[in-house]
C-alpha cells in the first residue's frame, strides 16, 4: 500500500509539472520574481509568456501574490521545486539581448529574468488574447459599482502607502511613478472639458491610508459641481483590495494613472475608452522635476485601435 501512495504522489508531482504539452526531454520556461508588487509579477508572467508563444516552449508558472485568484492557476502548467527534477540543465537567461533560439529539444528548463532584454510587442493579438484568458478572476469578485448616467473616471493615485520598498529614494528614482496630485487634478479638469454635457463619477483608487482627506482636496482644487468624488471608506493600503481595485478600474470610461505596472495592464487589458498618463519629466531647477508631456489614448470601443495623443503642458 505505502508503494501504491508513492507511485501516485510521484505521478501527481510529474502531471502539475509538465501537464500541458511538455514531453519527455522536452524544455520549457519559467520565470523569477523581482520582489515588487502585483503589477510587477503580471509583468514579469506577460515577458515569459511572451517567450513562451515565440519560441513554442510550456511555460511553467511559479505561484506569486494572488495567482490562485486568478485563472491563469487553472489555465498554466505550475512550477514546484520538484520540477527541477524533470530537466537535465536549468539555464538562466541574464541580462543579455535574446539573440539565440531558446532550444525546445535539449531538456532545458530556461529562466527569465527582471533584467533579461525581450522585446514584447504587447500588442500582438495572440500574446493579449492569452493574457485576457489567465488574467481573469478565477473567483467572483465585489467591484466598485458604477452609476448609470455618468462618466465614470478612474484615478489611480501610488504614493507608497505602507509598502516599506516605497522610500524617498525609490519615488526620486521613478517619478512617473509617484506623481503629484496636481498632475491627476488637472486631468480631472481635462476631462470635464472633453464633456463639456456630462456629469463625472471620479473614484480615486489609492494605497493612501487617508483616501477620504484626498477626495476633498480634489474637490476643493477642481470646484465643479457637475464632478463627484468617491473613494474605499475602509481597510486601505498597499495590500487591500488588490484585485477587486485592478479589476474595478478596467471597466471605467476613463484611467487617468502614473508610470505604474499596475494600471499600466488595466490599461493593457481594461475597457477603458481613455486613458491619460504622463509620459516624460523635465528638471526645471536643481532637484525639482516636472512632468512636461503626457499621452491621451481614446478609442470607440475595446475592438477599436487606440488614437494617440501627445501633449505638452510644460
Amino acid at each position: 500500500m505505502k508503494n501504491i501512495f508513492l507511485l501516485c504522489f510521484m505521478t501527481f508531482i510529474s502531471f502539475s509539472c509538465m501537464a500541458k504539452s511538455a514531453t519527455e526531454g522536452s524544455s520549457a520556461l519559467t520565470w523569477r520574481a523581482n520582489g515588487g508588487r502585483f503589477g510587477d509579477d503580471i509583468t514579469s508572467y506577460a515577458r515569459a509568456k511572451s517567450l513562451s508563444l515565440k519560441y513554442g516552449l510550456p511555460l511553467l508558472c511559479p505561484p506569486f501574490d494572488y495567482s490562485d485568484q486568478l485563472m491563469l492557476h487553472e489555465n498554466e502548467a505550475l512550477y514546484t521545486p520538484d520540477c527541477l527534477q524533470r530537466f537535465a540543465r536549468t539555464k538562466q537567461l541574464l541580462n543579455v539581448p535574446l539573440d539565440v533560439l531558446l532550444n525546445n529539444n535539449n531538456n532545458t528548463l530556461y529562466v527569465c529574468r527582471w533584467r533579461t532584454k525581450i522585446e514584447v510587442a504587447w500588442s500582438d493579438p495572440a500574446l493579449l488574447a492569452e493574457l485576457k484568458r489567465n488574467i481573469v478572476p478565477r473567483y467572483e469578485i465585489e467591484k466598485v459599482a458604477i452609476p448609470d448616467g455618468v462618466v465614470s473616471v478612474a484615478v489611480h493615485v501610488r504614493n507608497g502607502g505602507t509598502f516599506a520598498a516605497d522610500t524617498a529614494y525609490e519615488k526620486e528614482r521613478c517619478p512617473l511613478r509617484f506623481v503629484p496630485e496636481e498632475f491627476f487634478i488637472a486631468q480631472v479638469e481635462r476631462l470635464a472639458q472633453m464633456f463639456p454635457e456630462e456629469n463625472l463619477y471620479v473614484f480615486i483608487f489609492t494605497d493612501d491610508q487617508n483616501p477620504k482627506k484626498m477626495a476633498k482636496r480634489f474637490k476643493n482644487k477642481l470646484n465643479n459641481p457637475r464632478i463627484s468624488f468617491d473613494y474605499r471608506k475602509e481597510n486601505n493600503s498597499h495590500k487591500t483590495n488588490v484585485l477587486e481595485d485592478f479589476f474595478s478600474m478596467m471597466d471605467f470610461d476613463c484611467l487617468i494613472r502614473p508610470g505604474s505596472q499596475f494600471t499600466r495592464w488595466v490599461h493593457r487589458l481594461g475597457n477603458n475608452k481613455v486613458v491619460i498618463f504622463p509620459q516624460s519629466i523635465k528638471e526645471v531647477a536643481p532637484g525639482k522635476k516636472v512632468i512636461d508631456t503626457i499621452k491621451i489614448k481614446s478609442r470607440a470601443n475595446v475592438d477599436e485601435k487606440w488614437k494617440t495623443q501627445l501633449v505638452v503642458i510644460a
